[in-house]
This record gives C-alpha cells, sequence and structure tokens, in this order.
C-alpha cells in the first residue's frame, strides 16, 4: 500500500500499525470486527485490562491518524491519488472514497446534516457503486497475493491429517515492523512452526558461522533454528524506523566440550547489557532460551548497534525485533497446541514452545464457558515445566487456562482422578488442584485462574512446574503480562 510506504507514515510506526489493522479488516470483509477494544489489543498493544473509559488512546490515535491521511492526501505524495483512505468520525470502519466526489458525512469539519447524508448517496447507492466496488476488489486482490502465496508454499506437500473442530490460522498475523534474522550460513528464509518468516543472515560484521548436526533441542518446536548461528566476536548494525522497539535474542548451547561452556556478552548501542551463561540461562546444554530487552530504539544515525564479544568465543542464534511497548515487555500468549490461534478479541496466541517433559495431545469437544472454545482443544499432560523467557527483574500476571476432557464422569474417573500442584521457580501457585472439582463437576468446561505479582527469576524467566499428585498434570494455554 502506497499510504504506508510514504514517508509521512514511515516516520509513525504507530499510525501505520494502526492504519494497517484497520485497512486489513475491512478488505478481508472483517469490519464488524473493529471496535475500540480491539483495536486497543491488536493494534496498540493493550492489554486484556484495556477499558475505554479510562484509556482514551483508540479515540486519541485515530484522530492523529485523521490528521495525518488528511495531510498526505492534501499536501503530500499522495495528493494525486483519485481514491483516499476516508476514516468518519466517530467510526473506526476506514472508507474508499474517489476524489472529488461528495465527501463521506462525518469527514468535514462541523456537524452532519441531512443533506451531507443525500449528497454521499450517489457513491453508496448510485453510479458509482460499480466503480467502488471495482476499487476493492483491486485491493483485496493486491493485498492478498503475498499472503496467499506464502500459504500455498507452506502447504505444499503438507499431508492432510483430521484435527480439531475449531482450527487455527496457519500464520502469525504479519507485524510491519516485525525483524526476524536467522543467524548462521543459510541461503533461504525459515518459516518456523508459527508461520513467522526468519531471515537468512544479514547486517553483521566479523565472527563465523557454524552448523551442528541435527539434535534435540529443548524447550523449542523449532529446533533448526538453533542447530545454526554465528560466533567469536562480531557485530550487527540493524536499520530500523523511529519507535520503540522489543528485543529477543535467541541461543542454545550446542558445541559444548567438557566445562567449555560459553559465556556471551551483549552491548546494545554502545552499552553494556549484560552477560549470558547460555546453558546456565537454559538450564541446561541442548535447551533453547532467550533475552529480551524493551524499550529499544535506534542510536542516533537510524541503527541499532549489537556487539557480541567475549574472552572465549561467544555466539548467537537468531534476532527477533518487535514493535514495543513504551515501559512493558509485550505480552506472552502460549497454547498447549502445534498451530497459532486468534481468540475473540482478536489476540494472537503462539504454539506450543519453552516447554519441557510431558506430551502435547488434542481431544475435541464442546468447551463451555468460553467464548474461545478452540483454546481448549490442545493440552500438554504428564510431569512438565515451561520456562519463559521475561525481563529481569520484572514482575507479571500470570494466567493459567485449564479445562477437564478426559476424567469428565463418575463412571470415568469423576472428581478426584486428576490433582496436581504447580509452582513458580520454587513458589506454590496451586496445590491439590483439581480441574473438575473447581469447575463444579462440570466437565468440559473452561477453568482460569490468575496470579498476580509473581516475579521473574534471577535467569530472567518465569519458570512453571506442574507436578502429578493423582494422575497427569494438565494445561491448555498461558499468558504473562508484565504488571
Amino acid at each position: 500500500m502506497a499510504v504506508l510506504s510514504s514517508e509521512a507514515f514511515r516516520r509513525s510506526p504507530k499510525l501505520t500499525r494502526l492504519l494497517k489493522y484497520l485497512c486489513d479488516k475491512q478488505l478481508s470483509g472483517l469490519a464488524g470486527e473493529i471496535t475500540e477494544y480491539s483495536i486497543a489489543l491488536d493494534a496498540l498493544d493493550r492489554n486484556a485490562q484495556f477499558d475505554p473509559q479510562q484509556d482514551a488512546v483508540v479515540r486519541v490515535d485515530t484522530h492523529h491518524l485523521r490528521r495525518r491521511l488528511k495531510e498526505y492526501y492534501s499536501t503530500g505524495a499522495g495528493a494525486d491519488h483519485q481514491i483516499q483512505i476516508v476514516i468518519p468520525n466517530g467510526q473506526y470502519v476506514p472508507q474508499f472514497a474517489l476524489r472529488g466526489a461528495t465527501p463521506l458525512p462525518g469527514t468535514q469539519d462541523g456537524p452532519e446534516t441531512p443533506e451531507s447524508k443525500l449528497a454521499w448517496a450517489p457513491w453508496t447507492l448510485g453510479k458509482w457503486r460499480w466503480f467502488a466496488a471495482l476499487v476493492l476488489a483491486v485491493l483485496v486482490v493486491a493485498w492478498a497475493a503475498p499472503h496467499y502465496r506464502q500459504a500455498v508454499s507452506r502447504l505444499m506437500g503438507a499431508r492432510a491429517a483430521p484435527g480439531p473442530v475449531y482450527r487455527a490460522p496457519a500464520l502469525a498475523p504479519a507485524e510491519p515492523e516485525a525483524i526476524r534474522i536467522a543467524a548462521g550460513d543459510r541461503t533461504a528464509t525459515y518459516i518456523d512452526t508459527a508461520g513467522r518468516a526468519w531471515l537468512p543472515d544479514r547486517y553483521f560484521a566479523g565472527g563465523t558461522t557454524f552448523h551442528r548436526p541435527a539434535i534435540q533441542i529443548q524447550r523449542t518446536p523449532d529446533p533448526d533454528l538453533f542447530q545454526n548461528g554465528r560466533e567469536g566476536q562480531f557485530t550487527y548494525t540493524i536499520p530500523l524506523e523511529p519507535g520503540i522497539y522489543e528485543l529477543h535474542l535467541y541461543f542454545a548451547e550446542t558445541g559444548a566440550t567438557a566445562d567449555a561452556l560459553h559465556s556471551v556478552s551483549i552491548a546494545i548501542n554502545g552499552q553494556p547489557a549484560l552477560g549470558v551463561d547460555v546453558a546456565s540461562d537454559a538450564g541446561g546444554i541442548d535447551t533453547a532460551t532467550a533475552k529480551v530487552f524493551k524499550d529499544i530504539s535506534p542510536a542516533k544515525d537510524g541503527v541499532l548497534h549489537l556487539a557480541f564479544q567475549a574472552a572465549e568465543p561467544g555466539f548467537l542464534n537468531a534476532i527477533e525485533i518487535l514493535p514495543g511497548i513504551r515501559g512493558k515487555m509485550r505480552p506472552v500468549r502460549i497454547t498447549a497446541g502445534d498451530r497459532v490461534f486468534r481468540d475473540r478479541a482478536g489476540q494472537v496466541w503462539l504454539p506450543d514452545q519453552w516447554a519441557a517433559g510431558g506430551r502435547i495431545s488434542t481431544r475435541v469437544e464442546s468447551i463451555s464457558g468460553t467464548p474461545d472454545p478452540g483454546l481448549y482443544q490442545w493440552r500438554r499432560v504428564g510431569h512438565f515445566s515451561y520456562s519463559i523467557p521475561v525481563l529481569e527483574g520484572g514482575v507479571y500476571t500470570v494466567i493459567l487456562h485449564f479445562s477437564e476432557n478426559w476424567f469428565t464422569s463418575r463412571t470415568s474417573g469423576g472428581v478426584g482422578s486428576r490433582v496436581f500442584d504447580v509452582y513458580s521457580d520454587g513458589t506454590t501457585l496451586l496445590k491439590g488442584f483439581d480441574i473438575l472439582k473447581e469447575a463444579g463437576g462440570i466437565a468440559n468446561r473452561a477453568v482460569i485462574r490468575v496470579f498476580r505479582h509473581v516475579p521473574a527469576s534471577p535467569l530472567g524467566k518465569i519458570d512453571l512446574t506442574f507436578v502429578p499428585v493423582v494422575n497427569y498434570a494438565l494445561i491448555n494455554a498461558i499468558e504473562v503480562l508484565e504488571e
């Protein structure tokens, strides 16, 4: 979309993200899903506790977006565009207007009048209807083409297999400002289990590449991402648009010999950030881990400078740069399944990751007590743990989602048939927890438990351990929100 690539919008990542979200919804036929709440969560990175009565961010940013569009079409690069994007006052659904036509009600300064409504009637009801339909069709095709090609490329060769009734999208929604780089000697883009694209190594200087033979990497559904990397003393200079970002650096110690483990020293924009003993941070060798940094911005030269230095050769497996939330870490949402899930609020839940032990299984059931039954079709069962990377020193709200769909009646076990404990870094969150009992004896019913003021571990992790007491422990989904 020419508007998004224009200078007026490239210097405002927040408005770019908002406009793309609104247009994507409209052109996908999902305009009915555009609400103040969905915009806040999906486009402006507010959390599930967003209250439009207390936080006017959607109204304020949409007001700024209308002004930016007006400037773009009146004095900017869009001055000669025949089709304009218009967001009427008091609304959030974008419209596509023909230059020179009578303005859509609510797009001009001053009150809306019956005459202004009638003046717009030819656009919606008369001779312009065919032209509007043609324009929208062209825009839909242009927008959908890259998504279609990417989806087809992933589906080619995939085997058909039965799955749950509530299917999630195959690909995670695109984030225009996200940058993902797979370090090492790759020649092609790597697509992970969430459908996210990791570009071959770039923006580096120094160091050498390495490749480890295929080995089992714990706590990741994408072991191939951790079998390649860059090592030695090296730097990355990554160009970024002005704004706030969140940086994730990914590691797995796979080249250890005897006690010769890697300790990595990281400097961001010339400022020492931390030293990482990767095996200690991950809890062992051949185990994935990540370090998270919030409030990251490019230096004055428009570049993010990353330096990796150590007495022994340091290393890196991958870099991820995401649109950030000033002062806070982005929410973490994980399902116990093998695919992306988008809930009714538009929030994206990534496939199961950062887990060790137990196994994933699925049961297709009708789940009550939730607007998102699909979230509960997959579960991890057994004796298992999660080590979710967060910010060191942070405090978090942890939300656990459960549903009992195995011991569902007195004849198949019933209350008391599954009992387990849950710990966070050694602190008890749940003791003798029985999902079916907590659901009032009602099987296939969602049960949610919220824990506030949960501190990160000293290594910057939310460490959750699920310990069986009677039969296996179980979890369907996990949320981690910085407080």
